[in-house]
Parts: C-alpha cells; structure tokens; sequence
C-alpha cells in the first residue's frame, strides 16, 4: 500500500497518475479523502452512450472517493468516482472528471496483474478486457 499526502491546487486525478508514474504502477484501485474545489462530473447516459457533465463551483468535501488504475490508449487510465458535499451536506457524486485539491490523502493498493481497457460495443464504454 502507497500512503500520499496530494499537492494543494493540483487536479485529484493527474496527481494520482503521477503518483502512479513515479511508484511505477500500472494496475490497482485507491480511495482518497479531503476537501477539493471546482469539480466537473460526468454521469453516463446508458441509452445515448454519450456523457454528460456536472460542473460544482465552490468548495467540497470528499464524502467517498474510489476508483481503480489501468492502461487505456497505452497510457495510465485513472477511473475514479466521487460522492462530495456541500456545506449544507448536499451530496453530488459521479464520475470524477476534474477538481482543484485543497487538501487530499491518497491510499493506493497496486496489483500485479496488468489490466488494459478496451472499446465495449455493448455498452459504449471502454471496459477491462
């Protein structure tokens, strides 16, 4: 397990890829913690195949944060999902697109297997293979 304190004003995913790069991970799953500001989410549309966005302004707590790392396109794919709260405890979650870290710890837990990404017909998504 990789324990990391994450850079202040940093994008919570490009640091998690970049904690990746540097341990030389290519494959697991993390949790985070902290508080982040100006996050964009995206929710799948399952019928149009396409996502839409979600911009929160303002700061937010993380709530629950978890996702998993892989390769997709021959690059780190970070996958992380968000549930964060207002200051009056109002929840918006989905999947984490961007976000400005205030304060966030990281606990990384890599795997050995290599797991790779590839286009999904079905569903429209890019799914391990």
């Amino acid at each position: 397990m990789i324990i990391k304190k994450l850079k202040h004003g940093a994008d919570l995913c490009e640091e998690i890829k970049a904690v990746c790069k540097k341990e030389k991970i290519q494959c697991g799953w993390f949790n985070a913690v902290g508080a982040l500001k100006n996050l964009s989410l995206a929710f799948y549309d399952q019928k149009k195949k396409k996502y839409g966005t979600l911009k929160l302004k303002g700061a937010y707590e993380i709530s629950s944060c978890m996702g998993n790392i892989s390769f997709a396109d021959g690059e780190i794919f970070v996958h992380a999902h968000i549930n964060a709260a207002d200051e009056k405890g109002n929840v918006k979650g989905g999947h984490l697109l961007k976000s400005e870290i205030f304060a966030a710890e990281l606990a990384l837990f890599p795997s050995r297997k290599i797991l790779k990404r590839k286009f999904d017909q079905t569903t429209g998504l890019k799914l391990w293979k």
